[in-house]
């Protein structure tokens, strides 16, 4: 009689593993309705700013459907939060950082060491490697806590971005690779973040029209716009001890999630807060969360 218990045990265990650290699912939808994921729940704020709970389940990737070819699909390593058949479609990923293509088609990005490799995803669940190449050993990031292969992937204007924490490359339609920012160097990187933590540490993208490269720096408390000419600008910084881990844009701006503890393992470590910088320069706090606790993650 004491099976069940242990099984329940080792599975109680194996979640907290995989939702250790703070997500950086965070998407904005067509009428700028904005949903994130943290302690014990995913989240969504509306147009008007009201925020209210959509889904009890959490996780560490979030993707966005607005076609809504994915609308009743079910897919490995993934759960659809939104109900069947509506749109846009929301999936929580636990293991990949993924995105929606506007091909229609979704992209996944395997943790590979020391690769660059995504594959395409069908509505029927199939799989297929559209990239896999070796990262060059002379631009590839040096070890640290997430040292490895890719943690980060968009889709824009040029196809797919990617990136490894260090650099940011493009992925056009045939799966070809090409540098689109091989060493991205901030300036004023913070300083005080912990040292297991590599600097810039970009562990999340979002692209707009023009083909500007939006991410959160999380080794260096900062979000920067790209463009595609290389030119860096910091858009915003988060004061200590909040640090991006998420970002979205926009018709109505950039979205941003950050932690104030970006190595938090527990509800009771850490807590985030969504700002929103808008094209003109301003900046507005939309929500602050409080922290949770291991017994009741899903305080609001």
């Amino acid at each position: 009689m004491r099976y069940p218990a242990l099984i329940l045990a080792l599975l109680i265990l194996c979640c907290v593993q995989m939702a250790a650290h703070p997500p950086v699912a965070l998407v904005v939808d067509d009428h700028n309705n904005v949903y994130f994921s943290a302690w014990g729940g995913t989240w969504k704020l509306d147009s008007n700013g009201v925020r209210s709970q959509f889904s009890l389940s959490d996780s560490h990737f979030m993707a966005l459907d607005t076609v809504g070819r994915f609308a009743t699909a079910r897919l490995e390593d993934a759960l659809r939060i939104s109900p069947n058949g509506s749109k846009p479609v929301l999936f929580l990923f636990t293991k990949t950082p993924s995105t929606f293509h506007p091909d229609g088609d979704l992209y996944v990005a395997p943790w590979s060491i020391g690769r660059i490799r995504v594959e395409r995803v069908k509505p029927d669940g199939s799989k297929k490697t559209f990239a896999d190449v070796a990262i060059d050993p002379r631009i590839a990031r040096k070890p640290g806590r997430h040292e490895g292969g890719l943690i980060a992937i968009a889709a824009g204007p040029k196809g797919l971005y990617v990136s490894d924490g260090a650099s940011i490359w493009t992925i056009d339609a045939r799966g070809n690779i090409s540098p689109f920012a091989l060493t991205v160097a901030v300036p004023n990187c913070a300083a005080d973040l912990p040292a297991e933590l590599p600097q810039p540490h970009i562990r999340s993208m979002s692209i707009d029209p023009n083909g500007n490269v939006y991410a959160a720096a999380t080794g260096c408390r900062a979000t920067l716009r790209i463009a595609p000419s290389g030119q860096l600008t910091v858009v915003l910084r988060a004061e200590s001890p909040w640090s991006p881990t998420g970002v979205a844009i926009s018709i109505g701006g950039l979205y941003v999630m950050e932690w104030d503890n970006t190595l938090a393992e527990y509800p009771a470590d850490g807590r985030p807060r969504i700002r929103k910088w808008t094209f003109d320069g301003k900046i507005s706090t939309l929500t602050v969360m409080n922290k949770g606790t291991r017994v009741n993650p899903r305080q609001p």
